[in-house]
């Protein structure tokens, strides 16, 4: 199944099957619920982890110490992307160990100012692919204007060094986390009796 992580519901699905939309306030918006947490404090975070349901992807957004306390807890399932968002080796290290996505999105480049960002996020790939950290490639769309067609956002990656098949395979399984009702975990799912 092709999806996309998006800021807004789309009107436009390119060669998208469908689209997990992050708000803060999901009940509003469709098919997969994102919760986007926007957390100051680590205090902050458990305090909005405690309003997210079972059904919900939930992603987060804040500073280094808040994304560090973020990926220990359980029922994070994503490091959300946005512009001034700090990664280290640490944080990666310990997303890859508690099976936390990172992701890494197309529409951060289409607003950015700073050369430096190509260099950083082909490093941020480089780290990922030793600690086989799940990560995902998305457009992160916050408007029509910014949604790209699937191809197009692997291909971008691809070519600043990413595996993008190994992407795909993460975006599959946290999508199947949600939507099989036989998927427990990789390698162990629900058969039905013959």
């Amino acid at each position: 199944m092709k999806v996309d992580f998006v800021r807004f519901v789309p009107n436009l699905k390119f060669d998208f099957d469908n689209f997990v939309v992050f708000h803060e306030n999901p009940r509003d918006v469709g098919f997969l619920k994102g919760y986007m947490i926007k957390a100051e404090s680590p205090r902050e975070l458990l305090l909005k982890l405690r309003r997210a349901r079972r059904d919900w992807i939930v992603g987060v957004v804040g500073d280094l110490n808040v994304l560090r306390y973020a990926v220990m807890r359980w029922r994070v399932d994503v490091i959300l992307d946005f512009e001034g968002r700090e990664l280290d080796y640490t944080l990666i290290k310990i997303a890859g160990k508690k099976d936390v996505a990172i992701e890494i999105s197309f529409s951060k480049f289409l607003r950015c100012e700073r050369s430096r960002l190509f260099e950083e996020t082909s490093e941020i790939f480089k780290v990922i692919e030793k600690f086989d950290t799940p990560f995902i490639l998305t457009s992160g769309a916050r408007d029509d204007y910014e949604l790209r067609p699937k191809r197009q956002i692997l291909e971008f990656f691809e070519y600043l060094g990413a595996d993008v098949e190994r992407a795909e395979y993460w975006m599959d399984r946290l999508i199947r986390r949600y939507l099989d009702p036989f998927y427990i975990m990789d390698g162990l799912e629900i058969v039905e009796d013959p």
